[in-house]
């Protein structure tokens, strides 16, 4: 992920015309999203919401060159549609789609990886530069206008940290939401190195859970950069046992208990400041800008 989209940043809509899909479009033209290209398998449609529509993601790449492509699809169809993005090279693709089969989402994963195209999901409402662009279906009307940027693996908990920001008198900057599925393509790294070249986010704020090792991965990556912002981190999953599912996620525990104190030790080492509640989210962040300021 190169950098943060803009309100000039041409973006396209596969299932435009779908049921959330219409709904989100229309929600991002409000917000200012520069869509240039809505994809729909209605034959003979050549425009909605004044967006012009295609039969085929390669036609519209042809004719309308977008940077991003959002993917409203149904869990059958999500990896074709994600395939046809990949494979015209638009250089993020954000897979809304919920209840991805695994085996569709490693593949999805892989193919992104092939190509050297960004993916945000499976499961993923996307990203919004606040005040600039909202590629994807979040709220965007719950981001006031700010310095943190927020890359999370749970949407609901981002809303929740931009609430408690907003309730401290600070604001978002941006959010990156990786997904909630088992498997999903873009980590941290790539969405954190987009935020540190970002001028307006002064602090960035990672959410993640206690599967994986993407903060490990994270930590060992920031320890070597020279480019720097305050980093802060919450990692949710502590309470649940390997017999548990996570709500989050839906998926088993296979890692040990002690692994989100690990990651949270792995961080702190970096200097990030490790946030141990939800309920904390806003007033650790708020004394982290005002310590900086």
């Amino acid at each position: 992920m190169q950098k943060l989209p803009n309100q000039s940043t041409p973006v396209l809509y596969q299932g435009i015309t779908s049921s959330l899909g219409a709904v989100h479009t229309e929600m991002a033209l409000v917000y200012g999203t520069n869509i240039v290209a809505g994809v729909a398998r209605e034959k003979g449609l050549k425009t909605y919401l004044n967006v012009p529509v295609f039969q085929t993601v390669k036609e519209a790449v042809r004719k309308t060159k977008p940077q991003i492509s959002v993917i409203f699809s149904t869990p059958a169809r999500a990896l074709f549609d994600v395939t046809e993005a990949v494979k015209e090279r638009i250089p993020l693709v954000v897979c809304t789609t919920e209840h991805v089969p695994l085996h569709d989402a490693l593949q999805m994963k892989e193919l992104a990886a092939k190509y050297a195209v960004e993916l945000l999901g499976p499961s993923s409402p996307g990203i919004v530069t606040v005040d600039k662009c909202l590629a994807g279906a979040m709220p965007a009307h719950l981001f006031e206008k700010g310095t943190v940027g927020i890359v999370t693996r749970s949407s609901s908990m981002a809303y929740e940290a931009a609430r408690q920001l907003s309730q401290e008198g600070f604001g978002v900057s941006a959010c990156i939401a990786l997904g909630t599925a088992p498997i999903t393509g873009t980590d941290f790294i790539p969405a954190v190195k987009a935020l540190l070249s970002d001028m307006r986010t002064k602090a960035i704020l990672i959410i993640g859970d206690y599967t994986g090792l993407s903060e490990f991965e994270l930590a060992t990556w920031y320890s070597k950069q020279k480019r720097k912002k305050p980093l802060a981190a919450y990692i949710g999953g502590k309470a649940y046992g390997k017999s548990k599912k996570i709500p989050l996620l839906g998926a088993e525990n296979k890692l040990p208990a002690k692994s989100v104190v690990e990651k949270q030790e792995a961080l702190a080492k970096v200097d990030a400041h490790v946030i141990l509640s939800p309920e904390l989210l806003g007033s650790s962040l708020a004394k982290l800008l005002t310590k900086e300021a």
